[in-house]
């Protein structure tokens, strides 16, 4: 159906990043595909080394599935998008199908390298999210092209790590957000990525690995996170704040996400909130 509307036709699922932006006026489709109640692109599945989201899982259900159980940061993210009205009725893939650079998931699967399998009318390929998310609010789709699913291999997951935001309201698209995912063998860094939302015009990935692999998790680590994210981060000036502002809130997302990640590589109960608010 999309090929035949043309590129003045739109996927609608829940709606929760596409009818903001069209109310906004940045996008105007003339004609909405809904693809919402499509069952087979709904769920999580795990395998021996991957978990599949289907591209119409909704954020609830991903924050209330077992694998969020399993891995804290599917939770950290999923259950603190928006309010409880966005969370049931957006999905995963609404999240990424815009390049909105303020939207929640993309931050996450960008530091969990995660890939996302995209089908059309010519067949089905998969690109990185790195990749998908190369220009703001112009993802690397083709025409009649849609996200199927998104793909994350476990070993990323089993890593120690956080998604922390920060946002005026619940219902409010976060000021910044931060991503960090560590993977350790003894108790020495081994490999890590750091990603940045909301500061930028699409998701940072921060280059950290030279500055950690290899040492311990303690205050000194994060102090060279922190410059490397101020250094990366990208903010322009607005009503949520300024560049400077914004570059100070960063170092103080990738500390708590530090803190919250190495709770957790230690085995102790996470002691700091992921989602702050004010105003």
């Amino acid at each position: 159906m999309l090929a035949r509307l043309g590129p003045d036709a739109k996927v609608i699922a829940g709606g929760q990043t596409l009818i903001p932006m069209m109310k906004l006026r940045l996008l105007k489709p003339l004609q909405l595909v809904d693809i919402g109640r499509v069952a087979a692109a709904q769920g999580l599945h795990l395998s021996a080394d991957t978990l599949e989201i289907g591209a119409l899982t909704t954020h609830q259900a991903v924050a209330k599935s077992d694998e969020a159980r399993t891995f804290a940061v599917l939770k950290d993210c999923a259950g603190g998008i928006a309010d409880a009205q966005v969370r049931s009725l957006g999905t995963i893939a609404g999240s990424l199908a815009e390049a909105d650079p303020c939207s929640c998931w993309p931050t996450l699967l960008i530091a969990l390298d995660a890939r996302v399998r995209c089908i059309s009318p010519e067949g089905e390929r998969v690109q990185s999210v790195r990749e998908l998310l190369k220009d703001a609010y112009s993802p690397a789709l083709g025409a009649a092209e849609l996200i199927a699913a998104v793909l994350i291999d476990l070993v990323a997951l089993r890593g120690a790590g956080a998604f922390v935001a920060f946002k005026r309201a619940a219902a409010a698209y976060p000021t910044a957000s931060c991503a960090l995912m560590f993977r350790m063998q003894g108790d020495r860094i081994a490999h890590a990525n750091l990603a940045l939302g909301c500061v930028g015009m699409t998701p940072i990935a921060v280059d950290v690995q030279s500055h950690v692999i290899g040492a311990p998790l303690t205050d000194d680590v994060m102090l060279r996170l922190e410059d490397a994210a101020e250094q990366a981060a990208e903010p322009l000036a607005d009503n949520k704040g300024s560049e400077a502002y914004k570059r100070s809130l960063v170092r103080g997302l990738v500390r708590r996400a530090f803190r919250i990640a190495t709770e957790r590589a230690s085995g102790a109960a996470v002691t700091q909130p992921t989602h702050t608010y004010y105003g």
